[in-house]
């Protein structure tokens, strides 16, 4: 969280604390301290920064806006004025529904929204919502605090943490994660799944030769590949060099016929793979330099489903699978346990 994040939440917590103090002399004090509690809040909304909104709970529609409101909206506050919080919030009402009741309830004062500006463009904001008793109607009293960069750093953050910067697919942390769940969900349901490790046979030749940049260009080549030839429950990850796993979960419950799926998936990477790959490197003079390449890859496989080891013990047995297959002349698949592995 950035300083300035810090900055606002700590003035929106202030805020609630002044709004709490004028509700509580709203609701002790007669008839004209009524009046110059109302008064005080409408000061305080009026000319605060903060972005404001009164809104009708029942009716969804907005009582009034303060100007920072629509400044950050981008419409005059008349506008704002009686439009429906469904204009600004970009969420269905299924799914907000909910969360309301929570506010009217008092159950809950925070929420995230996704909100929709007069120009369309789309802001994630923090939501923070007391009701207020002003002018004899219990009203939403929301700040709204813009979260969208703040949001989007820690999207980046959790990209840096569990997917390859170069390929887009999961790493060797998020992998082990996924391996953990998939033993888990075995142990409920029955079903087996299979872990593929796969290595490229001739990967360093195209390093050597063409340099890293043509290598990297492969790399990416080959995850898109690999995305074509799984579901999207499925699991793919970039672990090493030239080193992927697959993943395939929630087989079938009986070993022989997800052996055969298995087989079937494997032997259709191990065929997409081995198909040329056309890599072409962007000169910065405007000079593109095109290389046809072709590289197969070893695989090794494990069956498995629930107490059959941990994510490690998979790993080396679908390594030594692979290696077997490497060792007697690549472009193959081996399934430990059975071709001979193991």
């Amino acid at each position: 969280m950035t300083a300035d994040d810090q900055k606002m939440l700590a003035e929106i917590d202030r805020l609630n604390k002044i709004i709490l103090d004028l509700k509580n002399r709203l609701d002790e004090a007669g008839p004209a301290s009524s009046r110059e509690g109302e008064d005080l809040f409408r000061l305080m909304f009026e000319n605060h920064s903060a972005i404001m909104l009164l809104i009708d709970p029942v009716s969804r529609i907005i009582v009034d806006a303060n100007a920072s409101a629509a400044e950050f909206y981008g419409y005059p506050r008349e506008r704002l004025r009686n439009m429906s919080v469904e204009r600004i919030n970009a969420q269905p009402e299924s799914e907000i529904a909910s969360q309301r009741q929570q506010a009217m309830q008092g159950e809950r004062s925070s929420f995230i929204f996704v909100h929709r500006l007069a120009n369309n463009d789309v802001r994630t904001v923090e939501v923070y919502i007391s009701t207020v008793n002003y002018r004899g109607r219990m009203l939403f009293f929301s700040i709204i605090h813009d979260i969208t960069e703040r949001r989007l750093a820690e999207e980046q953050i959790r990209n840096l943490a569990f997917y390859d910067p170069l390929t887009g697919l999961s790493n060797r942390r998020l992998l082990d994660d996924r391996l953990t769940l998939a033993l888990q969900a075995g142990k409920r349901s029955g079903r087996h799944a299979v872990l593929m490790l796969l290595d490229l046979d001739n990967f360093k030749p195209l390093n050597d030769e063409h340099g890293h940049a043509l290598g990297d260009l492969l790399l990416v080549d080959v995850a898109t590949r690999l995305r074509g030839c799984v579901r999207e429950i499925d699991t793919l990850s970039r672990i090493g060099g030239d080193e992927f796993v697959v993943m395939l979960g929630e087989l079938a419950a009986d070993r022989e016929e997800s052996l055969s799926l298995a087989r079937i998936v494997a032997e259709k990477v191990r065929a997409r793979l081995e198909e040329p790959h056309v890599l072409v490197l962007r000169g910065e003079g405007g000079e593109d330099r095109s290389v046809e390449y072709r590289c197969t890859s070893s695989i090794g496989a494990v069956l498995f489903m629930r107490g059959e080891g941990n994510g490690e013990a998979l790993l080396r047995r679908a390594d030594a699978a692979m290696y077997l297959a490497k060792q007697s002349g690549g472009n193959q698949v081996r399934f430990h346990g059975t071709d001979d592995v193991g």
